[in-house]
Formats: structure tokens, sequence, C-alpha cells
């Protein structure tokens, strides 16, 4: 019995051991890996950094919807609160961008999409069509301190 509870244990130690050593050596994730899916519409978002801006803009000839977030000065903004409607009014995203960069696949058609930032929100009416990009750019007068 006392031999049994030995193996078991080593073998739980063990593997503690692996997954901490797998979770230490994981590189950071890319835009790429932290694509999310929120109903049928598949998105991403960063690009703060010079590195991650160049993925951002390499990625996004896969999405149909762009969004780019910045202040009237140029600055870039991040944490700017998304939503994006049907053209019925039904609400089908709700996320956070964590960059200047939002990308998204959503279904060619009509759309009212709503951006944001330190509590001034805009919204867009646009149309995402069957082949190409719909790009929006959303200013803000001034970046939040």
């Amino acid at each position: 019995m006392k031999d049994r509870f030995f193996v078991g244990a080593t073998i739980v130690f063990v593997a503690a051991i692996a997954a901490i050593a797998a979770i230490a050596a994981a590189p950071v994730q890319s835009a790429e890996e932290r694509a999310a899916v929120f109903g049928q519409i598949v998105f991403v978002s960063g690009g703060v950094g010079a590195d991650e801006a160049e993925r951002m803009v390499a990625l996004s000839k896969d999405f149909n919807l762009k969004l780019l977030f910045a202040a009237r000065d140029g600055h870039y903004l991040a944490d700017v609160k998304v939503a994006i409607s049907d053209a019925r009014g039904s609400r089908l995203l709700d996320a956070v961008s964590e960059g200047p960069f939002f990308l998204a696949n959503v279904v060619p058609g009509k759309y009212q999409v709503k951006a944001t930032y330190a509590g001034e929100s805009f919204t867009r009416e646009t149309t995402v069509p069957l082949t190409g990009q719909r790009e929006l750019v959303f200013r803000w007068a001034e970046a939040a301190e």
C-alpha cells in the first residue's frame, strides 16, 4: 500500500513539474493565437508595439472588417469597447480591443459598430462586402491619461 502511494505521488509530482516547465517555456501568444469567437464572429485585437502592429497588418488580409482606434493627435488607443449589431439591432458582439487594431470576420451585410473609449462613444453604420474588406477608423479628441 505504501509503495503504491509513493508511486502515485511521484507520478503526480513529475506531471506537475512537467506542466510548470511547459508553461514557463511557452512563448508569448501572438495575435493569431489570441483569436476569439463570440457567437459566429471570429475576431482578434492588438497591435501594441511595432512587432505586433506589423503582425496585425499582415493578419488583416484574412478578415473582412478592420477597425482602427486612435486619438486625433495620432496616438493609437487600446482598451476600446467594441459592440457590433446587425441591421435589426441585435447585438452580435461585445468585446474590448487589446490594442488599436480590431479585426473581425462577419457575414457580409449591414452592421452598426459602436466603439467606446474613456466614456465617449461613436456609432457607425457600415456594409461589409461579399469580397474585400471594410475598414473603419475611430478617432477621439484625445487619449485618456
